[in-house]
């Protein structure tokens, strides 16, 4: 059962489907489920929806591990997108730890999706509290950024011309950032790229 809409979460598969499936389970409400809905995919379809209730990471892996189950094998991918926000590092770096024994592949960001959408415009490196996303962000963008439906419903097509620049910024920032066995202190950093670069693969 979709838990937000009411709806069974079980999709059939029959012999003409043959599309690559995704299942994106995303820990904020409407930024990153309404970005990844944008792609405009001609050989995979989506399916990205949000649990914004969990506001404790380790709880929101979970919750995505029981609807993940309710899948069953009906998707061929599967994903979270975390970020660490204000959870402990222990618990940033068990939670991603915890999805990767549970099957999910994860888009973490450290601190907050939005330096993902920051990379896109700029490489940065080193520490940025996300109080300083939406400056930074209105400034390129050239609206203000906010977490209203309406808002993220432009943020796609707003960065695709820079989405290219972004994955290199990212890859950059990875690189640099930490060898990756303390995530929790590797801030600022994403791995959100990697989720976009597997779905550009159907574009």
């Amino acid at each position: 059962m979709d838990y937000k809409k009411g709806i069974p979460l079980k999709r059939k598969r029959s012999y003409r489907d043959v599309k690559e499936t995704y299942l994106i389970i995303c820990q904020g409400e409407n930024t990153e489920p309404v970005y990844f809905r944008s792609f405009k995919l001609t050989s995979a379809d989506i399916k990205a929806i949000s649990k914004p209730e969990f506001t404790n990471i380790l709880r929101f892996v979970e919750e995505a591990q029981k609807i993940k189950n309710q899948y069953k094998n009906d998707y061929d991918n599967y994903w979270i997108v975390i970020d660490k926000d204000d959870n402990s590092d222990e618990d940033f770096n068990n939670a991603i730890a915890l999805a990767k024994k549970y099957g999910f592949k994860v888009a973490y960001s450290n601190q907050a999706f939005e330096f993902w959408l920051i990379l896109h415009f700029i490489c940065y490196i080193g520490p940025m509290h996300r109080k300083n996303y939406k400056k930074i962000l209105d400034k390129y963008l050239g609206f203000s950024y906010n977490k209203k439906l309406s808002t993220c419903k432009k943020l796609y097509n707003a960065l695709l011309p820079f989405q290219g620049t972004a994955i290199k910024n990212a890859e950059t920032v990875y690189s640099k950032i930490g060898d990756h066995t303390n995530i929790a202190a590797e801030e600022s950093s994403t791995t959100v790229h990697e989720l976009v670069k597997s779905l550009n693969r159907y574009l």
